[in-house]
């Protein structure tokens, strides 16, 4: 019995540390599109899973989190963020492969723009 729950024991710290693993990589693989030197500096992702009440069921967002972005230049930092990842073909497959439905851009915690 002691030796049955020291493997399920091994086996979940296992599987935690994959699950851990994949979320680092995929972290490492955003931050590489977002050199400090761009004009923003990304900060983390974070996976919402958002329920819609229609035949689609539940969607899941990849919100990507960014430093404050320049007031007068908003919409052109949305724009340029969301290219960059929308062009990158074996980044889309990863994504859609991993589950996420829609791709948003955030400043800050009140608001976030969906890219399109």
């Amino acid at each position: 019995m002691k030796k049955c729950l020291q493997q399920l024991g091994f086996i979940g710290s296992f599987l935690f540390i994959a699950t851990v693993g994949e979320a680092d990589e995929l972290g490492a693989v955003l931050e590489a599109h977002f050199e400090p030197a761009a004009s923003v500096e990304y900060l983390q992702y974070e996976r919402v899973d958002h329920v819609h009440a229609d035949q689609y069921g539940p969607m899941s967002y990849l919100v990507m989190d960014f430093a404050t972005a320049q007031e007068d230049r908003l919409q052109q930092q949305v724009h340029a963020i969301c290219s960059r990842v929308l062009n990158d073909e074996p980044l889309l497959r990863r994504l859609s492969h991993e589950g996420y439905d829609m791709i948003s851009v955030s400043f800050d915690r009140q608001s976030q723009f969906d890219c399109l």
